[in-house]
């Protein structure tokens, strides 16, 4: 485990001395800082229409705890291949956790859908893994401020709507009217129905 969680400021301090050169564009959101122009589109939907995903962000703001969103190309070591998105918590002495990345694999996702990144479904897709790797899992660790605030998905044999990280992505996608999720891996997704269409 400490290979994958090293120390905040020497990882979040190469990443943004990175994520310019890949992305101009910085949005920050209170404690989120996003380096990607459809990722910030999509914060900004979450924003504007969840109310649950404001109050996480106030909440998260007021601990002083930071994440950054960022792509694939930007973090390629931070994600495993075929994986839409991953967390990754930085910890410091005694396993505390100041910062959050999260990776999110658009080229993927874009590849999976076959959609233009404006298109409406790909967008929707964008905002509920956004919703699942932000609001589901992110969010719990800067507020709990340690590893123990891990909101877990489904275990082997447990069901999807029980875990934690599905229960809190579900409360978003209500507000933001985005279907509720019931099992766990793609088929909750847009790209997953257009296949089946084919």
């Amino acid at each position: 485990m400490s290979r994958r969680f090293l120390t905040a400021g020497f990882v979040m301090a190469t990443l943004i001395a990175v994520a310019p050169m890949a992305s101009a564009q910085e949005t920050v959101d209170g404690p989120l800082t996003v380096w990607n122009p459809i990722l910030a589109a999509s914060v900004q939907r979450l924003t504007a229409d969840s109310h649950s995903w404001r109050e996480a962000i106030a909440a998260v703001t007021a601990t002083g705890r930071r994440a950054e969103l960022v792509t694939s190309d930007q973090a390629r070591r931070w994600i495993e291949p075929g994986t839409l998105a991953q967390v990754h918590p930085f910890t410091g002495p005694q396993f505390r956790v100041d910062s959050v990345l999260i990776v999110v694999n658009l080229e993927l996702l874009q590849r999976l859908s076959g959609l233009p990144v404006t298109a409406v479904d790909f967008e929707d897709d964008v905002d509920r893994i956004v919703a699942h790797e932000v609001y589901g899992h992110a969010i719990p660790l800067l507020m709990s401020g340690t590893l123990a605030g891990h909101c877990a998905d489904p275990a082997v044999g447990q069901s999807a709507i029980a875990s934690c990280a599905i229960q809190r992505e579900n409360v978003i996608r209500r507000e933001m009217r985005l279907g509720q999720r019931s099992d766990y891996g793609r088929d909750s997704l847009a790209l997953a129905r257009r296949s089946w269409q084919q």
